[in-house]
């Protein structure tokens, strides 16, 4: 990228953000001067026509905000299809379903690795809000052949007539609004949002009484206070979209893989400011009110609030474990094999430790399955971290 083109991007970005923080300050008017964090993020992410993923900034890449693992690695898409391929083989008509498929990449991994497999699928569904997304995963799909690109359709919501195979989210579930909390003299405060001198800034109010008892049933669960001054996040929608997302299968599998952890990591007391992060070309920082629509926000996913959502939809939690595990259950390293030229396979050996290694996604990431109306045993011999939920 040139200077130049570098500098109509960046001018682009502040006005796109200065218009969105200008609409952003009205509707903060609007609400007595004061909006939750959870409305806060759901206006700087999904606001038509300002959101974040309803803008056109480039959000996937090594130039953009983020980089996820489809991107990192082909091999990553090829690995989640050997496993996606064991659930296919139970249904006469299997169907997938991604939620939120980013550039299209493992899209397009998924179903070209079974279509060189020889595996049969009905329909390849994605629900993308997104239409900046939308038209990258079309073109990317695109380059498949016209038989299986036909397969592929996008849906604007929840699908209506529900299907057998499996529901894929990567990346998914840290995108979804969250209310922020914080804890002062053993009391629970609701962080939200409001003007400070023509200026965004933080303002705490006491939690209604929904956050308090959540808050409340956390510590229960822990077993302790939350201690002074600390601050964390919640999803208390979470159910209502999970009754979503597994309403559109009939029986099959939901996979997610996200940054995560289980409900005594999430609220560890070492991780007393919580863990909103923010990124913007790349760069992580902590502060929400920059870059009002062209930066990601997002935080991570408690698993266990996850899986107790899970069994409240009559799912069975199938599998926990960490991305590491995942893939090589899944044969990553045999796939690596196969390549014969080397310095292909160096390339592919690096981004496979980026993946793989725990001190990068290897740990950090985990991989949870979850069943509806199957009962399967395909992960044999991989480590199983569902006693730690």
């Amino acid at each position: 990228m040139t200077s130049n083109n570098r500098k109509n991007n960046e001018d682009h970005s502040q006005s796109h953000s200065a218009l969105v923080q200008e609409n952003l300050v009205e509707e903060i008017k609007a609400n007595e001067g004061w909006i939750s964090f959870e409305d806060f993020f759901d206006f700087v992410m999904y606001q038509p026509g300002l959101g974040y993923y309803s803008a056109g900034a480039k959000k996937l890449g090594a130039s953009a905000d983020f980089t996820t693992s489809p991107e990192i690695s082909r091999l990553f898409g090829k690995t989640v299809s050997n496993q996606v391929k064991a659930f296919l083989n139970n249904f006469e008509s299997p169907s997938i379903i991604e939620i939120g498929a980013g550039s299209g990449r493992l899209a397009y991994d998924i179903i070209t690795n079974l279509i060189n497999s020889k595996t049969d699928f009905d329909k390849y569904y994605i629900l993308e809000v997104s239409a900046d997304f939308r038209e990258r995963q079309k073109q990317e799909l695109s380059l498949l052949p016209d038989d299986a690109f036909e397969k592929v359709i996008w849906l604007d919501s929840i699908l209506e007539a529900p299907v057998e195979g499996i529901v894929i989210g990567n990346e998914v579930i840290d995108a979804l609004p969250f209310k922020r909390f914080k804890v002062i003299d053993n009391k629970v405060h609701e962080i939200g949002v409001t003007i400070k001198k023509d200026q965004l800034t933080e303002s705490i109010r006491d939690a209604d009484k929904t956050l308090a008892e959540e808050v409340r049933l956390i510590e229960k669960a822990l077993n302790r206070d939350f201690e002074q001054n600390y601050t964390s996040e919640i999803r208390l929608n979470f159910g209502k979209w999970l009754k979503g997302v597994s309403s559109m299968l009939k029986s099959g599998a939901i996979l997610f893989i996200d940054y995560g952890y289980s409900r005594q990591e999430y609220y560890a007391e070492d991780r007393k400011n919580g863990s909103m992060i923010c990124h913007y070309r790349n760069t992580a920082h902590e502060n929400p009110f920059l870059n009002l629509g062209v930066q990601d926000i997002s935080a991570s996913v408690e698993f266990t609030l996850l899986a107790e959502k899970a069994l409240e939809e009559h799912l069975e939690v199938g599998l926990f474990t960490s991305q590491s595990d995942f893939l090589i259950n899944g044969n990553i390293l045999g796939e690596l094999d196969k390549i014969e030229d080397h310095s292909l396979r160096i390339q592919l050996t690096q981004e496979i430790k980026q993946l793989l290694m725990p001190s990068q996604m290897g740990q950090t990431f985990k991989c949870m399955m979850l069943f509806k109306n199957i009962s399967l045993d395909s992960f044999d011999g991989i480590r199983d971290l569902r006693h730690t939920l």
